[in-house]
């Protein structure tokens, strides 16, 4: 009585469901969806829109009960369809008992998930193949149903209304060759529009070619919507009467058109076989057309396949041919892609591979790399796995593979897109305007430097959340349910906080740096001193520090860290470094006033710790000098007592020139007063700051008079002043026979005495020469002896 009642419930569902124009929504579980709404094909997944008149399914359910055959497949087809909606879910059989029957499952579930523990491997194998088996033969055993309906048409049972079945495809015909008209028409005139702009695209940059995608995207789906209005006013107008609308063929037909039509613009999208510009994928011209072509043929097969004929079958002639129509184009287009894949297999790898190859980033090349051997084992499951829910579940298999195909390729897309964008950006770089670069010359550099870095860890946070995306699309985990919740949206929140927290640090930090950039740039009327350069370059190197350490710790607290014995810790830690480093210390608090009293700047000539050579380096803890002989010597401040500075406001070359003593001393003071006015008429008048201070005779020393004089010059450029001008004083001197002495040396010798003088005599008879009475040597000068 209880199974009598059921049926019942299902022919009257099955007769009023189109009737009642409500939508059937894809996601709905096998429990609250009823499974004869497909069978008019309005109300479920491949139905369309519009009812059927309550008149014409009172008829065909009159016929169905009237042949005994055909009530007798109904009937085997409903304890089929019951037997499978208990299995898969036990608590829609008795909606009182449900709580129960669930509590009871998972008690089950979890008694025999202990007893599968416990026991033998073997016993496990042999519990895993006994299910496989069994799963086989429920497989086989649907595909005989899902074929039943072929065996009933060829035996007679089943009798085609061909009379209706002529109107029905008069009706879709006459709406789809309106629309498909009205859609190549739109088309043309959407490239006839695009070539327009086709140089313009060419040479334009990528954000010119992306917003140009978009737009050529939007209009080629309103080509599609366009058709579809079309082919709906054609309905209405040309074949229907005004007050009847459109018959459920009409909208099925039209359905089917706009379905597939959006799902080609998809395809176009990805490879744009006409717009080799703006394609995102690095495919060719003939690749691309190629795939176009191919993946379009899949597209209009299970479209109108599913959306089309299966309604058409179940209203037209019976709802178990319908259902024999839909295993046959489903099977038919997985066994097509299949071989789609098989025959694309090594040239797919080996694009990919080559594409990977010139990838900068070392993670995309290895992923890409091995998806390239796998992509067709992943295609090979997808299509396994939607023919078998498409044998599992028919009747809502298309919401389920089309909401999960169709939000898949989207998130792949919306994915790839943001990741192609993002890489151009990567390799192409950060490019500023020109008068920024003129301005603020270190600017772009430094955007260089950083700005690459967050976008791959950008790119990589996109890739996670696609695959994780994909996942909850498919089922596998709840990654948008988790995200929704409670303890999902704290989560994000700290981090997107922490992040901002970050991004905000260093618009800051660049900000500053641009800053101390331009005080930095020597522009007309403004010298950058070296003091300044190296004041600004330590405040930049603090700040940086200070930046750093303020940044990760106001994220770390975002993120729910406690950063108070982080704080205490580091104080801690920098007192006992303080005491341990009292070296340290004090070379930073000495640096740290040499700089204020502008002591020492880089490129002076200083004097420090006895060392004297250029400046070429200075931090607030030591500095780094080269002396005459190129030797480098880092010298820590805490040595330094004193510093002697040879750069500071002016510098004077002191002249200290010796003369005989028989020299005119007026003479040699106009001579050297003459070297410095030839002095002053060379390059070298640039570098003097006014004339020569004569400071006269300044010592009588053993061999000379010493004539001091004097040459004020700019910082620096005393050395080089000092060496051209002893020049000239030589060249003068030459010129005035002015005697430059050098030291000497005069040996004076006793006179001798009888004796001598007879031995001197004596040598003079034997014939010896006699012996000088005086020698006069010249000293060799004082550094030879």
């Amino acid at each position: 009585m209880v199974l009598f009642f059921r049926a019942i419930c299902f022919s009257l569902l099955l007769v009023f469901s189109c009737a009642a124009q409500a939508q059937q929504t894809g996601t709905a579980t096998p429990s609250a969806q009823t499974p004869d709404a497909p069978q008019n094909g309005a109300g479920g997944p491949e139905g369309a829109s519009s009812g059927v008149s309550v008149e014409d399914a009172r008829k065909a359910l009159i016929d169905l009960l009237q042949d005994p055959k055909g009530r007798a497949a109904l009937i085997e087809q409903l304890q089929s369809l019951d037997t499978g909606e208990a299995a898969d879910n036990p608590a829609a059989a008795s909606p009182e008992t449900g709580a129960t029957a669930s509590g009871e499952q998972s008690k089950a579930v979890e008694d025999k998930e202990g007893e599968a523990a416990s026991q033998p491997f073997a016993v496990q194998l042999s519990a895993y193949t006994k299910l496989i088996a069994d799963n086989l033969v429920v497989l086989w055993e649907r595909v005989e149903r899902s074929l039943n309906g072929a065996t009933l048409l060829l035996d007679g049972t089943i009798r085609i209304d061909w009379p209706r079945v002529g109107d029905a495809l008069l009706q879709m015909g006459a709406v789809l060759v309106s629309a498909m008209a009205l859609f190549k028409l739109g088309q043309w005139a959407l490239v006839a529009t695009y070539r327009r702009f086709h140089a313009q695209v060419r040479h334009g940059g990528w954000l010119t070619r992306a917003a140009y995608l978009l737009v050529t995207t939007a209009a080629d789906a309103l080509t599609v919507g366009i058709g579809w209005i079309g082919g709906y006013a054609v309905a209405i107008l040309a074949i229907g009467p005004l007050d009847s609308g459109v018959t459920t063929m009409e909208s099925l037909a039209l359905n089917a058109f706009m379905v597939t039509g959006l799902v080609k613009v998809g395809l176009r999208f990805v490879f744009a076989p006409d717009r080799p510009e703006l394609r995102l994928l690095p495919f060719g011209d003939q690749p691309a057309r190629y795939w176009t072509s191919r993946l379009g043929f899949v597209v209009f097969w299970l479209g109108y396949g599913i959306m089309l004929a299966v309604p058409a079958a179940n209203i037209s002639v019976s709802f178990l041919v319908g259902n024999t129509i839909r295993f046959l184009v489903a099977l038919v287009g997985a066994i097509f892609v299949l071989a789609l894949i098989r025959h694309n297999q090594r040239v797919v790898s080996s694009g990919i591979r080559d594409y990977a190859s010139n990838l900068s980033s070392e993670l995309a090349r290895r992923t890409l790399k091995r998806l390239a051997g796998l992509w067709s084992l992943v295609a090979y499951a997808y299509v396994l796995v939607v023919l078998g829910v498409w044998l599992f579940r028919p009747f809502d298999a298309v919401a389920i593979v089309m909401r999960a195909t169709g939000l898949s390729i989207l998130t792949v897309m919306g994915s790839m897109l943001v990741s192609l964008v993002v890489a151009r950006a990567i390799s192409g770089g950060i490019r500023l305007p020109n008068d920024w670069r003129e301005s603020l010359p270190a600017l772009q550099n430094r955007l260089n430097a950083f700005v690459p870095r967050f976008l791959k860890l950008f790119r990589l946070i996109v890739f996670l959340v696609t695959v994780l995306i994909l996942l909850d699309i498919w089922g596998v985990i709840g990654f948008l349910s988790w995200v929704q919740s409670a303890e999902g949206s704290a989560f994000l929140g700290r981090y997107s906080s922490a992040a901002l927290v970050v991004l905000a640090a260093f618009v800051f930090w660049l900000a500053v740096m641009a800053w101390v950039d331009l005080r930095l740039r020597e522009r007309d009327g403004y010298i950058v001193t070296s003091r300044a350069r190296t004041l600004f370059q330590l405040f930049r190197n603090g700040f940086t520090v200070v930046v750093i350490v303020m940044a990760a710790l106001l994220a770390l607290s975002e993120v729910g860290v406690n950063i108070g014995p982080l704080i205490a810790g580091a104080g801690v830690v920098g007192l006992a470094i303080s005491f341990g480093a009292q070296t340290l210390v004090k070379d930073i608090i000495t640096g740290a006033f040499i700089q204020i009293e502008n002591a020492i700047n880089e490129g002076d000539v200083v004097t420090v710790g006895g060392i004297t050579g250029t400046v070429e380096r200075l931090t607030v803890r030591s500095v780094k000098m080269r002396d005459l002989s190129g030797t480098t010597h880092f010298i820590p401040f805490s040595s330094v007592s004193m510093v002697s500075n040879f750069m500071r406001d002016f510098s004077y070359h002191v002249a200290l020139i010796g003369v005989s003593y028989d020299t005119d001393i007026r003479k040699a003071k106009a001579a050297m007063e003459e070297a410095f006015r030839r002095l002053s008429e060379t390059d070298f008048k640039r570098e003097i700051i006014g004339g020569l201070e004569m400071h006269g005779v300044t010592e009588f020393a053993d061999s000379s008079i010493n004539i001091r004089a004097r040459i004020k010059t700019t910082p620096g450029n005393q050395w080089a002043t000092g060496r051209a001008y002893n020049e000239f004083v030589k060249d003068v001197f030459d010129e005035q026979d002015i005697d430059i002495p050098f030291p000497q040396v005069t040996y004076h010798v006793a006179a001798p005495s009888a004796a001598e003088d007879l031995k001197a005599k004596t040598a003079d008879q034997t014939g010896n020469a006699p012996a000088p009475a005086r020698l006069e040597d010249d000293a060799p000068p004082e550094g030879e002896r």
